[in-house]
């Protein structure tokens, strides 16, 4: 309102308040000799200039409640009030105030929203959207990457709602900053120019003068700029990371050993499964002709089946137990890696070392049914022999010929009753390995046997190692098409043959097995049919071994070509980057290679002991069963790409951005107490309406030449400040220039500001005043 307001017009000027009220804006005036005289003070204004000076608040700025009013006639007042119609700013809101006719009774409402609250709405928008963003991203993590770029682009959305609910804020607050630096400090035109485009301009942010002037409301254009990095640095949370889900599952196609099945295979009407014979582990000779069936007869051991030869070939070669054709597959399920455990009972060679040391002594080997020495001693080996390897593994072994004469199918041709221990198992070989041990694998080999290194360069070590019936339990993992195999547990029972072999003790019992062993009551016989062809089978598997790992081999003096006399150069046992010597730990290595082997079987599921894990009294074949009864116990996993949520990170760039922003929102608070409480804008009817005042036009903003001419080179020198400009009237006459005070910006020495002492607003002086004003 204007400071010269409807009741300060005296009764006698012939006008009231109600008279207005009913008709403020037709243009038409209660008496005739007011028209004129408004007419006439309209013609001759003139200005009249405020000395630069600073007062403590804003109520001193206007008339002192009880001072006699600065217009001297009823024509002034009458001439100032209608003046006040046709200005849109007055003394009350800068910066610029409501018509004189805001103090006007109004019809109430209920509510209704003050633009102050945007300050706080922005704010709060942009703290919601952050936390909303947090709980988007925790809602994803662990979850599979699926339409990364869709979900990527909702956080992004939500980050930048975030930032610009932050941003909107901070802008409010700047520009409250900017009405109170404005209000309380003169500046040059440049600084003032750079300080309204602040937020714009960045730029504008490198002038000295408004840096060194408005602090903090550089510090919030500063914040306005750099907000952007809170959707750069956000967006960086959501990761997608390589992840491996398990899950506790069944699988089919699960299989396991049993070798009962060898004890009821029949090898002249083989089970069939998919019109597909089940194989023995054997292959079998007999005593029946085909055209009778002779009291008595039997069918007896001749040798491994070939299909076993092959797949215990392969496995050797593959350095690990042969994998079936699509078995993660037909387990897992596409996809999927799976991991089971599997329990069976089947051979095992368990080790013993008997010498160890240059010069030992070899000790005998202590078994079950008796004790038997080595067959060589360890000055074989180096350095005090030539062999590195030396492997003898076939005393006692099983006759192939086990009659001399005999015809098709290896019926005997003599009548019945046959030689006692003909076609029995008498013993199972002993597998007798001596090997050199280089000393320090990390020096070179010395290659003269006279130097004084040779004798300190070998390690002669010599083991055995007998068949033994033990339990299994393997632990079996599909994964990424390749399958790995771990004996867990291993728990050795009784020897497959439980006798001792005695060297060079010819039988003489009418066969050609001229094979002795002790006791002889422990020998396994054709016509003890299940017992027999479960022994054929652990015989068979043990006769892979042996054949692998029988042979020699010898070093020339320089160590140059070593001569390999024996297939386990084909195996992992022997070390082809160093001159084919066996391994350091080769004794551990025997029981492996073994287990490749038997583990091999299940690679070929016609095998007659593959049977399903989840009924291991029923054989698989190479059916697929996917089937309830049929599944067993496993563990799946995959790895996938996943997302991957860095919650700590992105709180980390949130909390700074909130707190700098809730830093802001106070001070532009506390800006908003200093400019009276209301909500300052930069909009351009703002600063027209501050700028609208005749205390600027006679800068040369164009460089035109006025009352003082003033270069437009020069116009960035001046000093400019927001308060109370414009003029009051000389006593007792009409007034001169613009007619009461009201405020705007003017130049250095013209306006009048308000003072700010420490950090507090004196308001309530000022709104105390404005209020004696207006009564």
């Amino acid at each position: 309102m204007s400071a010269y307001q409807l009741g300060d017009l005296p009764p006698s000027a012939g006008w009231s308040p109600g008279r207005h009220q009913q008709n403020p804006f037709d243009g038409s005036f209660p008496d005739t000799e007011y028209q004129s005289t408004y007419e006439s003070l309209r013609s001759t204004s003139s200005q009249q200039q405020f000395p630069r000076e600073r007062v403590d608040d804003e109520a001193e700025l206007l008339p002192k409640a009880g001072s006699a009013p600065s217009i001297t006639s009823p024509s002034a007042k009458i001439s100032g009030f209608f003046r006040s119609l046709t200005t849109s700013t007055s003394l009350s809101t800068p910066p610029y105030g409501a018509p004189f006719f805001a103090n006007e009774p109004r019809r109430s409402k209920w509510w209704r929203w003050n633009p102050s609250w945007n300050l706080y709405l922005f704010f709060a928008f942009g703290v919601a959207c952050a936390i909303g963003h947090h709980a988007y991203y925790a809602s994803l993590d662990g979850k599979p990457a699926a339409d990364q770029l869709q979900m990527l682009r909702y956080g992004m959305a939500l980050a930048f709602a975030s930032k610009a609910g932050l941003s909107a804020a901070v802008v409010l607050a700047y520009r409250q900053r900017v009405w109170t630096t404005v209000r309380t400090k003169m500046m040059g035109v440049v600084a003032l120019d750079s300080l309204f485009a602040a937020t714009e301009d960045l730029w504008a942010l490198l002038n000295w003068e408004m840096i060194r002037t408005a602090k903090i409301a550089v510090a919030l254009a500063v914040f306005v700029w750099v907000a952007p990095l809170v959707v750069i640095l956000t967006g960086n949370t959501l990761l997608v990371e390589p992840s491996t889900a398990v899950i506790e599952s069944v699988c089919p196609g699960v299989r396991t050993l049993n070798f009962a099945k060898e004890e009821e295979y029949e090898w002249r009407d083989p089970p069939r499964i998919a019109q597909l014979f089940e194989i023995p582990l054997s292959l079998w000779n007999t005593t029946k002709p085909s055209d009778s069936e002779p009291p008595g007869w039997f069918d007896y051991y001749t040798a491994p089946y070939p299909t076993l030869e092959q797949t215990s070939t392969i496995g050797a070669f593959l350095e690990q137990a042969v994998m079936r054709k699509n078995a993660q597959i037909e387990t897992c399920g596409s996809g999927w890696n799976c991991t089971f455990e599997i329990k069976f009972t089947a051979p095992a060679y368990r080790c013993t070392e008997l010498a160890s040391g240059v010069g030992s002594k070899a000790k005998n080997l202590t078994q079950e049914s008796g004790s038997i020495a080595p067959p060589f001693d360890t000055d074989i080996i180096l350095p005090k022999g030539r062999h590195s390897y030396y492997a003898f593994n076939t005393g006692g072994d099983y006759s192939t010929v086990q009659m001399k004469d005999v015809g098709i199918g290896g019926i005997p041709n003599m009548e019945p009753p046959y030689p006692k221990n003909f076609g029995a198992f008498r013993t199972e070989p002993v597998v007798w390995i001596g090997y050199a041990e280089i000393a320090d694998p990390t020096k070179p080999i010395p290659t003269d046997p006279s130097s004084p290194e040779w004798e300190t360069a070998f390690i002669p070590k010599l083991f055995a190692c007998e068949n033994y019936e033990s339990s299994y339990t393997v632990r079996v993992k599909y994964a990424e098409g390749a399958q790995s195999i771990n004996t867990t547990n291993l728990t050795h029972h009784n020897p497959v043959i439980n006798t001792t072999f005695l060297p060079h003790v010819d039988a003489n019992d009418g066969t050609s097995d001229n094979i002795t062993a002790v006791p002889e009551s422990n020998y396994i016989l054709p016509t003890d049919k299940a017992r027999y062809r479960r022994t054929a089978a652990y015989h068979s598997l043990g006769l892979m071994l042996r054949t692998f790992l029988n042979g020699t081999i010898l070093i020339d003096k320089d160590l140059v070509n070593p001569i390999v006399n024996t297939p386990a150069i084909q195996t992992r046992l022997l070390d082809p980057q160093n001159n084919y010597f066996p391994r350091a730990n080769l004794q551990s290595l025997v029981q492996p290679f073994y287990e490749e082997i038997i583990l091999s079987m299940l690679s070929q599921p016609q095998f007659a002991p593959v049977v399903w894990a989840a009924k291991p009294d029923e054989q698989s074949g190479q059916l697929v069963k996917d089937e309830e009864g049929y599944r067993y116990p496993c563990s799946k996993s995959r790895t996938r790409n996943m997302y991957k949520y860095h919650a700590r990170d992105l709180w980390i760039v949130y909390s700074i951005a909130i707190l700098l922003a809730l830093v802001g929102v106070v001070t532009g608070s506390w800006a908003m107490g200093g400019n009276q409480g209301g909500l300052r804008d930069t909009k351009w009817s703002d600063i027209v309406a501050a700028t609208r005042g005749p205390a600027l036009d006679k800068v040369n903003w164009e460089g035109r030449t006025g009352e003082v001419p003033v270069p437009v080179q020069d116009v960035g020198a001046l000093r400019v400040g927001y308060g109370v400009v414009g003029g009051g009237v000389a006593d007792g006459g009409l007034a001169t220039g613009w007619e009461g005070t009201r405020y705007g910006f003017g130049l250095e020495g013209e306006v009048r500001q308000v003072k700010r002492e420490g950090s507090i607003w004196k308001l309530a002086s000022s709104k105390g005043s404005l209020s004696q004003q207006r009564l």
